[in-house]
């Protein structure tokens, strides 16, 4: 009797519609499964005696895995090729970020040539030798990146810069009608120009790393368009770094050290009146022009960053050398 009961309990499960008269069978589901131990393996309810089936349910481990997977499916815009950098192991940053950043700075300048015009005919006698200068400055800047492949950043720059050019300059007066008299030596005087504007730019990072240890480098290109003087400061910076990254307490830590190369050259010019030299008469819309460069254009930097949040980063570095800088800043990423 058992093994006919048996053999119409599977005719039932081959059955292509899984169906039988409403008097004897009903359609099978999942509550005519019961499991009677962990091993996965379910009987079916209604039959006489348990009739062994194989379940097609997920075992936790299996849904887990899946969990796991569906979790690990990266479904933002950018970076291009993230899943495809994830499924190697690696660990992406959050693709977009804002941060505040002050940076002040002093370097040391030479100064090319400083020119006189508007003067009549003292602009052809007064004549300004080069000589060197120091430049002090104060920028606080916004900017926003995203990351448009797993190794390429791409940011904007908009901010505020303000400083000073302190030169020891040594004008003297020519003698144009008197070939053979030397000229008239007018003393050293501080040339100082003070300046400030708005900053504008953009950049992009490339980076790469082996286990614990990272490797960049920073390029971008910055412009101050300046409010009293005629002139802008142009720079393009170019910053290679090394480092290395770890965990504490659940945070992300990293140092790093690299240099600093900047080629600026800047263009300062204006009414003498606009930088305090006030003189006589129509002598009054006298005009100046400044030219000069970086004494050097390279230094070396140290820094590090911390994870505050999930969300949040300090940033702190320095310059050391010939030119001096230190920078904070602080990032949200999201």
């Amino acid at each position: 009797m058992n093994s006919i009961r048996i053999t119409a309990a599977m005719s039932v499960l081959i059955s292509s519609s899984f169906t039988a008269s409403a008097n004897e069978y009903h359609q099978l589901d999942s509550t005519d499964l019961v499991s009677t131990s962990n091993t996965g393996v379910k009987y079916i309810l209604g039959l006489e005696g348990p009739v062994e089936v194989n379940s097609t349910a997920l075992t936790e481990p299996e849904s887990a895995l899946l969990s796991a997977e569906e979790y690990d499916r990266y479904e933002r815009n950018f970076p291009i090729w993230a899943q495809e950098a994830i499924d190697l192991g690696h660990e992406l940053p959050k693709p977009y970020g804002f941060s505040m950043t002050y940076m002040k700075m002093g370097q040391p300048l030479i100064v090319d040539s400083v020119a006189f015009s508007g003067l009549g005919a003292i602009d052809e006698r007064v004549k300004v030798g080069t000589s060197t200068a120091q430049q002090e400055s104060e920028t606080l800047t916004f900017r926003g990146d995203v990351w448009v492949l797993p190794f390429l950043n791409v940011y904007g720059i908009l901010g505020y810069t303000r400083g000073s050019s302190t030169a020891v300059v040594n004008p003297t007066f020519n003698y144009p009608h008197l070939p053979n008299r030397p000229p008239l030596d007018l003393g050293l005087y501080d040339f100082e120009l003070n300046f400030k504007g708005i900053t504008y730019g953009a950049g992009t990072t490339i980076v790469g790393g082996i286990e614990n240890w990272f490797a960049l480098l920073d390029v971008n290109y910055t412009n101050t368009a300046l409010d009293i003087l005629d002139g802008e400061i142009s720079s393009i910076v170019v910053s290679p770094r090394v480092g290395y990254r770890w965990q504490f307490k659940g945070r992300d830590m990293q140092l790093w050290t690299g240099t600093m190369y900047q080629n600026v050259e800047q263009t300062f010019a204006g009414n003498l009146k606009d930088i305090g030299i006030n003189l006589p008469g129509g002598l009054n819309n006298g005009k100046f022009k400044v030219e000069q460069h970086l004494e050097d254009k390279w230094n070396t930097l140290i820094g590090g960053q911390a994870s505050i949040t999930n969300h949040v980063d300090l940033l702190l570095e320095a310059g050391v050398g010939t030119r001096r800088s230190m920078m904070v800043s602080l990032g949200y990423r999201f």
